[in-house]
Parts: C-alpha cells; structure tokens; sequence
C-alpha cells in the first residue's frame, strides 16, 4: 500500500508560487564562493550597517525590563503606537486614533497576511508588474486571482489604472502599489495617489500602498498617501517597515496606518497567527521615532547618497541605460544589447564575480533590467562598479 505522506506534500495553491527569487540568487552565490571565487554581492537589498548605536543602548535598556519578556499586546505596545500617531502628526500634520495604527512583523508578514484578512477566494487582487513578489504570492495562498499591472517606463513606472478593464476593475478588491517603488526606484507624486484614490472609490477597491522605502529619498520626501486617502474616506491601507529606515532587517517591526475597518481585518488574522513584535525591540524603536530619527536617517543616507553616486558614474562609463534613483537604494538598469536579464545576471556572476538580481524574477515586465543595491559596504560598490566599467570590452570579447 502506497504510503500517502511520502508523496509530495505540498498545497495546490504553494505549488503556483514560482520558487522564491532571492532564495534562488543565494543558491548560485554560494555555489561560486564555495568554488574559492570572489562574490561582489550586489543583490539583495539588506542594509550592512547594522542597527545603530542609538538603538542598541535603547534596546539593552528595555531587555531589563521584565515585561517585555511575556507576550506583547495584539497590535502594539502604546508606547511604539504613541510614537507612531505622534510622528503622523508632526511630520504629515494628521492627528490618527488608535485604531488607525497596527504595529507589524515587518512590512513583509503585512502584505503576505493582507489579502488573507480582506479578500475573499476568488476575488482578484491588482499587483505591479515588474513588482516585490510577495504582492503575487499573498494572493495566491489567499485563492485570490492576482493579475498583473505593468509599469513601463514611458509612464515613470506607474500603473496605467485607466487601461484596466472594466469587468477586471470590478472584481477587483485590493490593488497594491509600492513607492518609494521597489525595484525601479521610482517616486510617486501627489497627483499619482489622488488618481489611484479615484480609480478605487470607482471601483469600490481598497487601496495599499507599501511604504517600506519612504524615508530612502536623497532630493525630495516621499509622498505619504494615508493623508490623502484618510480625508478621501476610502478604504486604504499604507505598510511602513523600521528595517531600512533603521537598517534593522533582522529586528522584524514595522506598521501600518490604515482606514479602521482594514487595520482591524488585518490585526484579527495576525491575533490568530502571530503574536506580535518583541516588547523590547518595540521599545527600542519607540524611543528613536521620537528622539532620533532624523539624526540617524540622515547619517545613513549620507552613506547611500556617495555610494549611489559612486555606482552612477561607473554605469554611465560603462554606456549602461538607467535613470539615477531619486529613492530606494536601487539601480534599475537595462541590460545591454539583446540579452535576457537571467542570461546577463548569469555573465556578470561568471565574468565579474557580481551578483546581481534579473529584472524577469520580478515579474515579466522586468524582463530587459536588472537591479543593483548598494547595501554593502562603499569599496564593495566601489571595486564593482570598476568592474561593470569593464563591461564593454567583457561582452565584445564574449
């Protein structure tokens, strides 16, 4: 007799996801330095930093605290939410209740347990295309259809929300969109929001969008949309996330500021499945919200602001096409001449030793790019960008 666990065990629903991207670079990274050769890793967006001094001295004051070794409470300490509602109102001039803010596991477990608490199976969710693919991979394990909207360049990568059928706009119940924009680097005005606001209401659609790269902007703020949306009255939801504002990817805590009705959906499918955020990470960040944010965002973006400009002048040498970010801390690049982008991630692994992340893994629309961080250290990007200078007579010789 067959024995039934030794057969593949996993859902219909994982079996769609298409395997994990980043999972997937890491693989063929490892492979190659276990050869004996030298990795540029240039990537995956993971800030080197490490957290600051600022927030290590508040953290080992709160693990003193008892309390926070117990459970914390469902949706956030007062202390961090307090924190948060005071920053919305000295920074975007909005005055939230407690019931518009949700303290989060990071952005990433926000968006991947959204569609679980707001969409119903079969409905279908709006996602960016090319786009973080996590959008598409909460969609599916929700049984929600996702359909893809492109982002060309010709429309500063932005949706073309008018292009959207009519009987797709109407099935429609969530439509993501990410700016700062992750991989493209690009930036949302205020004009943008209002029409995505429209196109919602219309359509009675709830709006995201993933604010996780906010304050990474070197010329300009970024534009918050939960202002306009709240005094639009339109269901809505903005993801923030403490781990590149702070550089503390492995500390897992961000927030969500949303319409009541969405934050407490979502805060009712994280009380069944997750128990919130470490109390004293929580406290920790509380703390520098309110006495240090400017002073540490500053420090890192002058950091990301040279290496930016360093990598911009290595691409230009080398005659690469790319817009130079105004946000995030990507480069979106076109490959050169008519290769695919896993064909010319593949020759600059094996040619330069240079990891980099193929447009296609971010959905078909990224096919012709490929991205870059710059989130290790400035002789890292330095050394790679002498190398990408190198390009042109590298892919002449073959």
């Amino acid at each position: 007799m067959t024995d039934r666990f030794s057969l593949d065990m996993q859902s219909e629903r994982l079996k769609e996801l298409p395997p994990y991207l980043f999972v997937e670079i890491d693989r063929q990274k490892e492979a190659r330095i276990r050869s004996g050769r030298r990795v540029l890793d240039l990537g995956i967006g993971d800030p080197d930093f490490g957290a600051p001094p600022e927030l290590i001295q508040y953290l080992n004051a709160s693990l003193e605290c008892l309390h926070h070794h117990r459970y914390p409470p469902q949706g956030g300490t007062t202390v961090l939410v307090d924190a948060i509602r005071h920053w919305a109102g000295a920074v975007h001039g909005v005055a939230l209740e407690r019931e518009e803010v949700l303290v989060t596991i990071g952005s990433k477990e926000a968006i991947g347990h959204l569609p679980l608490a707001v969409v119903n199976p079969g409905e279908t969710v709006l996602v960016p295309d090319p786009g973080y693919p996590v959008y598409h991979s909460s969609a599916v394990l929700a049984g929600a259809d996702s359909v893809r909207l492109p982002l060309e360049e010709s429309n500063q990568f932005w949706p073309d929300l008018d292009a959207v059928g009519p009987s797709t706009a109407d099935a429609a119940r969530l439509v993501f969109l990410n700016y700062p924009n992750n991989p493209t680097a690009a930036m949302a005005g205020q004009q943008r929001f209002l029409d995505a606001i429209r196109f919602c209401r219309d359509h009675d659609i709830i709006l995201v969008n993933d604010a996780a790269y906010a304050e990474i902007t070197y010329d300009r703020p970024a534009v918050a949309l939960f202002p306009l949306a709240r005094e639009e009255n339109v269901p809505y939801i903005e993801l923030y996330s403490f781990s590149k504002t702070f550089s503390i990817t492995g500390w897992r805590v961000g927030f969500a500021i949303g319409a009541r009705g969405v934050i407490a959906a979502l805060a009712r499918v994280k009380a069944n499945i997750d128990s919130g955020v470490f109390g004293a990470v929580q406290e920790a960040v509380a703390k520098a919200l309110a006495s240090d944010f400017e002073t540490i965002t500053r420090r890192i973006l002058a950091v990301y602001r040279e290496r930016r400009d360093i990598l911009a002048g290595c691409l230009k040498r080398a005659s690469l096409t790319f817009a130079v970010p105004e946000a995030t801390f990507y480069f979106w690049v076109r490959t050169p001449g008519d290769m695919g982008s896993i064909e010319f991630c593949a020759f600059l692994l094996d040619k330069l030793g240079i990891v980099a992340t193929p447009g296609i893994g971010f959905g078909e629309h990224g096919e012709g790019y490929f991205r870059l961080s710059i989130t290790v250290e400035t002789e890292t990007v330095r050394e790679a960008g002498r190398l990408i200078e190198t390009l042109p007579e590298k892919l002449v010789r073959g």
